[in-house]
């Protein structure tokens, strides 16, 4: 039996399986499968503990949707120190191998040695309570969207029929955007009632901002660290791409990437801060001045926001008590 103390860990998740390598001081590896199941998690469990892992080893886990929460909820709340990592920084290593191989034991153990050479890997810190938040800030964007296609499909049904002269019974349809509605409300109110403490804080210091829409910003930005506040501006997709070539300079737009969802709650905060905050307002009432459209002027708002949440959240240079 090899005596050498594991260094670390990687872990290949798949739909109904998982393939986990340990990694040992001498660089030998050992790699088993489990199913994507609880008592499989609970058995991978067991052979760390046989093996006498110790909980500071890393244990790289891929960021795959949904497949592996179960797995890094399981192995953090053993005690385990758990890192996500992005698929794209798996794809490089693979490339940059020799042979550039796939196959889940081979991902396995190269998310083990990815653990030992990439020092500052994001920690999932997650929770349960946490995770079901962002699942449901997640199903209202996406109820919300299939709401305004609904609105917009209904509508024109309507003109066309009127335009036709015939009668259609749109009853069903009307019924379903309704109950979406109805769904949106019922998932608004225990978003509220499930607000992380800090949004609650927020909330009650900030004129003009709601303590769900904050809950929904937090929410959709959990387990996300930034080391300055441009970095967290850029992940909303609220940073100015720049558009030249030469001596060709094209029109500045926002670069849009990341969450359509969160820019929207974004741009919804905006203007109640506009509306209502001292401060916020005559920020933006100095925009307008300038002679920006009204768009461009909230999307300034809210990224001072967002700068002010920077020194909340990650800066720590903000204390309301």
């Amino acid at each position: 039996m090899n005596t050498s103390l594991v260094s670390s860990i990687g872990i290949d998740v798949s739909k109904a399986s998982l393939s986990f390598a340990t990694l040992r001081a001498d660089h030998s590896a050992t790699v088993k499968s489990c199913p994507n199941n609880e008592h499989g998690i609970i058995s991978m469990l067991q052979f760390f503990k046989e093996h006498e892992t110790a909980s500071a080893v890393p244990c790289v886990i891929e960021s795959t949707g949904d497949y592996h929460l179960r797995c890094a909820l399981m192995v953090s709340e053993a005690g385990f120190t758990v890192n996500l990592i992005n698929p794209l920084i798996t794809k490089q290593y693979q490339r940059a191998s020799v042979r550039n191989s796939k196959d889940d034991s081979v991902d396995a153990v190269r998310l083990a040695r990815i653990g030992l050479m990439e020092p500052n890997l994001r920690q999932f810190k997650g929770t349960k309570d946490s995770i079901a938040l962002r699942k449901i800030v997640a199903s209202v964007g996406k109820l919300d969207h299939y709401q305004q296609q609904l609105k917009a499909h209904l509508k024109q049904l309507k003109e066309t029929a009127m335009f036709l002269g015939v009668k259609v019974n749109l009853s069903q349809l009307e019924k379903s955007i309704k109950s979406i509605e109805k769904q949106i409300e019922e998932f608004e109110v225990y978003i509220h009632d499930h607000a992380p403490k800090e949004a609650v804080e927020i909330s009650k210091a900030v004129r003009g901002v709601s303590q769900t829409g904050i809950a929904k910003i937090l929410s959709l930005l959990d387990g996300h660290e930034f080391t300055d506040r441009d970095k967290l501006v850029a992940f909303t997709g609220l940073d100015v791409a720049a558009r030249r070539s030469g001596a060709w300079k094209g029109k500045e737009r926002i670069s849009k990437r990341g969450s359509p969802h969160m820019r929207k709650l974004l741009f919804q905060m905006a203007w109640g801060l506009k509306q209502h905050n001292a401060m916020y307002r005559e920020y933006y009432k100095k925009m307008k001045e300038r002679g920006k459209h009204y768009f461009t002027c909230l999307i300034a708002v809210a990224r001072k926001f967002l700068r002010f949440l920077f020194a909340y959240m990650w800066k720590k240079s903000i204390c309301f008590s």
